[in-house]
């Protein structure tokens, strides 16, 4: 009877181990199946700010418009650009935050900070981002500031 017993424990052990193991390997296929989705939600957001723009001629001019300067802007384009930048902006918050939580490797998310860097090279960019920044988490506000101090530096 006792080695029943002992027999029992063992297999129920073996059970738990195997159980853990078939966990841990369900946990790894699901932060794969959710990098890969978060992946595919930010290509389609980028796609569609660039259909927006080569689609809505409007919204092309405005950008165009922007590059002569805020001040130089119609109301209408200057309301147009303002919101492309919050809406360009709260997209790139969110692939920070995608990034921060370990579903954006780094090999992806460095290539879209150059595009980032590109952006932000216009003056207009850095006033807008001056008068929308407190509306962004701390992390992304601070990492964004750091580009464009980095911009600002003489000799770049």
């Amino acid at each position: 009877m006792q080695r029943f017993e002992n027999w029992v424990n063992v297999a129920a052990s073996i059970g738990v181990l195997l159980g853990i193991l078939f966990l841990g390997l369900e946990i790894s296929q699901n932060t794969e199946m959710m990098r890969s989705q978060a992946r595919d939600a930010i290509t389609d957001k980028q796609m569609m700010f660039s259909e927006w723009v080569t689609t809505e001629p409007e919204m092309a001019a405005a950008i165009v418009a922007a590059s002569q300067g805020l001040d130089k802007m119609s109301p209408e384009h200057l309301v147009m650009y303002s919101y492309f930048m919050v809406g360009v902006w709260r997209e790139w918050e969110n692939l920070y935050y995608q990034f921060e939580q370990g579903l954006f490797d780094i090999a992806e998310f460095e290539p879209r900070m150059v595009r980032w860097h590109s952006q932000m090279l216009s003056r207009e960019a850095h006033t807008l981002w001056t008068t929308n920044k407190e509306w962004h988490a701390p992390g992304f506000r601070a990492r964004v500031d750091a580009m464009v101090a980095d911009i600002e530096r003489p000799g770049i």
